[in-house]
């Protein structure tokens, strides 16, 4: 398509006696998102899975991440393991950086009806407006999965048009989806649902082609996304702001503040000061010049020594959260370990990557159950 680059994965599997590929997932990116964002696969091990990342250029800090998707359809031939496609999409979400915007979206071949995607009365989500009432039993399991990573369904919710997404001759249903974070959802706005047909009656016309003989069955899928990007002026104040200077005060010389401009200085400020109204703003005024002059004398006559902070708070992190517990803080200790672990190795990363997954789902099943009050 002209304008648009293409990312593709195809199936790995093909039989011997296809003539061309046997399908697979892909996204069409415009051209100009190409001149603002660096984008790459980062995971298309799997058939019917594929991750994007879009990395801003000026700010390689700000990142969002990409994933469309295929299960087939539970009684098709290509018929894979539910509930091990969804683990592996779990994984895949476990190694992106924390507050990192993804979502997903794609032909999940799940209709959960007007089942939870959420907790009650642990999380707290607008209401889904739901068309499609029926269930099978991908539904089930897709909405365990949903809870597993604390996402919810975006059809529904911040809509501008909601409808069917598979519309056929054979009845319709709601089986394409876009899944977004629990506390991103304010990001995504403007969801709407636009039928095949009225598209094509749209466009009909245009192009050596007659759309309305070759009508797709899948409705499309719209919606608005902001993104929390750091502004790039930001992010160097904040380099700048990480360097540090740290005097040696246990060694103070004798002349310290006696030097003729030194106290020139200082009689100056206690005269202003006096001739002043004395109000808050003089008040504060004097004093940054005090500090001023306190600083360029300590630049002068006391030894420093710089040091990067690097914007981290090097303060024990405190958990203040009320359903906090002792066991929380031990499998959250586990977690990290297993991580440090699996990015620092050379070999056997597939294992360990797996090892750091199951203590990262064990954690957050013990978070679940954990914020889920007792009801007496």
């Amino acid at each position: 398509m002209n304008g648009y680059q293409w990312f593709g994965h195809n199936r790995n599997n093909i039989h011997k006696r296809a003539k061309c590929g046997s399908g697979g997932v892909g996204v069409l990116v415009r051209n100009d998102f190409a001149d603002q964002f660096l984008i790459e696969i980062v995971e298309s091990s799997k058939d019917g899975i594929m991750w994007i990342r879009f990395t801003e250029k000026n700010c390689v800090q700000n990142c969002f991440y990409v994933c469309v998707v295929y299960l087939p359809p539970e009684n098709s031939t290509r018929a894979v393991n539910a509930q091990e496609f969804f683990d592996n999409i779990i994984g895949d979400i476990y190694t992106i950086p924390n507050e990192n915007m993804f979502y997903l979206c794609g032909d999940w071949n799940s209709r959960c009806g007007d089942m939870l995607d959420y907790i009650p009365g642990v999380d707290s989500l607008p209401e889904r407006n739901v068309v499609d009432f029926k269930c099978n039993t991908y539904g089930s399991i897709f909405c365990d999965f949903l809870s597993d990573i604390s996402c919810c369904i975006l059809n529904g919710r911040n809509t501008i048009q909601n409808d069917f997404t598979y519309v056929s001759t054979r009845g319709s249903s709601v089986v394409d989806y876009c899944i977004v974070p629990y506390e991103k959802l304010q990001n995504f706005e403007k969801f709407s649902v636009s039928r095949a047909s009225t598209l094509v009656d749209t466009v009909n016309g245009i192009g050596k082609y007659d759309l309305k003989g070759i009508v797709p069955d899948h409705s499309m899928l719209s919606w608005e996304m902001s993104l929390d990007f750091l502004v790039t002026e930001i992010t160097r104040e904040n380099t700048k702001q990480s360097v540090k200077t740290r005097y040696d005060t246990q060694n103070i010389p004798q002349d310290f503040l006696l030097n003729s401009e030194a106290i020139c200085d200082l009689n100056k400020l206690i005269l202003d000061l006096e001739n002043s109204n004395k109000s808050q703003v003089d008040l504060d005024q004097m004093y940054c010049e005090f500090v001023k002059v306190v600083k360029s004398e300590m630049s002068s006559k006391l030894s420093c020594k710089t040091y990067n902070t690097d914007g981290f708070n090097n303060k024990r992190r405190r958990c203040k959260k009320p359903w906090w517990n002792e066991e929380l803080t031990v499998l959250w200790n586990c977690v990290c370990s297993a991580e440090k672990i699996w990015i620092k190795a050379t070999c056997n990363k597939s294992t360990l990557r797996h090892n750091y997954v199951q203590k990262r789902k064990h954690f957050d099943k013990a978070c679940q159950r954990s914020q889920t009050p007792i009801l007496v």
